[in-house]
């Protein structure tokens, strides 16, 4: 998926992702079976839920079988769609979103050497119902001198992808946001791109999934 447009880092995700994963020597299974899946969220917003649980089946045995049945733990790279298919998939598999990624699989094989810069942090609703505020803060930490997160916003309002048709939601509840960026912040960290999106547009700065600050200031350990 591409970046915001006035983004530092124009790479895609998927290419940061990787560059992160290399630096920590771990080896990347990436299925080829998964380009019409979803975990269901977008039509479950809609009240279509047989849809919903449907398209979640699908994912989910598509996942089994590239996991080879639960061996290997599954990235998903934004919150939202992770904390989804640990609520709704009945196999027993390990799904991470970034925050859990990096510091249960990455962190371990990585030296972080923190920029001095000033940069805002959206912990999502689905990252705070899954209890990773705190590591996703503490993580923004060791990666930037100074990490602000906003007063008064604890949903962007995007809701699955009814910010795409209904902005007036992400508008409305994202509001207080661009009073609080500081006039030397020039972006912001997140780990989903529908919110990102949504904060991008409101807030004035770019926001990008919080992998592209830790590949930023990452290196391997040299042992």
């Amino acid at each position: 998926m591409s970046t915001q447009s006035n983004a530092f880092d124009k790479r895609s995700l998927g290419e940061v992702t990787l560059s992160l994963i290399e630096k920590a020597g771990v080896s990347l299974i990436t299925p080829k079976s998964l380009s019409d899946q979803c975990c269901g969220m977008p039509y479950d917003s809609k009240g279509m839920s047989d849809i919903a649980k449907q398209k979640s089946e699908q994912l989910e045995l598509a996942l089994w079988e590239a996991s080879e049945h639960g061996k290997y733990p599954v990235l998903m790279d934004t919150s939202p769609c992770a904390k989804r298919s640990i609520e709704q998939f009945t196999k027993p598999m390990t799904i991470v979103e970034p925050v859990k990624f990096v510091c249960d699989y990455l962190l371990s094989e990585l030296t972080l050497s923190p920029i001095n810069e000033t940069v805002m942090l959206h912990v999502t609703c689905s990252s705070r119902r899954m209890g990773l505020e705190s590591a996703m803060l503490s993580l923004a930490k060791a990666c930037a001198s100074d990490v602000i997160i906003p007063e008064h916003i604890q949903c962007c309002g995007w809701a699955g992808d009814k910010g795409f048709t209904t902005p007036e939601l992400n508008e409305a509840a994202v509001a207080p946001l661009k009073a609080q960026v500081p006039q030397e912040c020039t972006r912001g960290f997140s780990n989903s791109i529908t919110c990102e999106i949504g904060l991008s547009h409101h807030s004035g700065i770019p926001y990008q999934s919080i992998l592209y600050l830790v590949d930023e200031v990452a290196s391997p350990i040299v042992r």
